[in-house]
């Protein structure tokens, strides 16, 4: 999904809550909100290079990286990769729901747009 300030539902305890994604059209990052079952909330700044750039964020890792893209003229040389980043959860709390950053409402070409591929709860 592209991350324009949906509120999501995830359910869980642990230690960290893990999100997949990557930007296009430049970095992108914003504040996004855990809401824990007992009604407190957490921000969290969340923040993805563009998946051309291949960059470590800040705070997190590269997933995974692809030496090319396909498309209708066939294969681009160029390698892109997918982010990680870990956001810590307080302990002994349950989340209830997630909200993206608001950074964009939908993807379009040469606007920067931050992509939500996953999101999990684990440690």
């Amino acid at each position: 999904m592209v991350a324009g300030g949906q509120t999501f539902p995830i359910s869980g305890s642990g230690s960290t809550l893990g999100l997949l994604g990557a930007s296009d059209y430049g970095d992108s990052s914003g504040t996004g909100t855990i809401i824990y079952t007992d009604g407190t909330t957490q921000e969290f700044t969340l923040n993805f290079p563009d998946w051309w750039s291949n960059t470590t964020p800040s705070g997190g890792d590269i997933l995974a990286s692809f030496p090319y893209i396909h498309n209708n003229g066939g294969n681009y040389n160029q390698k892109v990769s997918i982010y990680y980043q870990g956001i810590p959860l307080q302990s002994g709390k349950t989340v209830k729901y997630v909200t993206l950053p608001n950074v964009s409402q939908q993807a379009v070409q040469g606007s920067t747009a931050m992509h939500i591929f996953a999101a999990a709860i684990g440690g």
